[in-house]
């Protein structure tokens, strides 16, 4: 079994998963994951947007690998990430990808503030 990404193997990962999102190039020498992944989250919210399923699907499979290998990091930055799906139009989209871990996450810390949002919504 290949050990899980970590912050280490971040960048080369992400790099290799989603070979459409461009890392901005100032960010890559201090490794700044949290920026990195708030971008990664946004393109992805851009990519429901635009119905590429497939561009999307790469980055929920990405998000769901990151889960795997138990980094605490990691699973700080996937939660930083979900956040961020909260500011997203097209989050329910999103939503049909989530992995299993993914999935468990977001309702563990986002699922009321969206459902909440969404209430908010309809009642306007």
């Amino acid at each position: 079994m290949s050990m899980g990404i970590n912050k280490d193997t971040l960048i080369m990962e992400l790099q290799s998963a989603i070979t459409g999102f461009v890392i901005d190039p100032e960010w890559i020498p201090d490794n700044l994951g949290y920026l990195i992944i708030n971008d990664l989250a946004r393109y992805m919210c851009d990519q429901a947007f635009l119905s590429d399923w497939e561009e999307l699907k790469k980055g929920m499979d990405f998000l769901e690998r990151s889960l795997e290998g138990g980094d605490s990091y990691m699973r700080d930055l996937v939660h930083e990430c979900l956040e961020t799906f909260l500011s997203c139009d097209h989050v329910g989209e999103i939503k049909k990808y989530f992995g299993p871990q993914t999935l468990e996450l977001w309702n563990q810390f986002m699922d009321e503030t969206y459902q909440r949002r969404v209430r908010d919504r309809n009642l306007h």
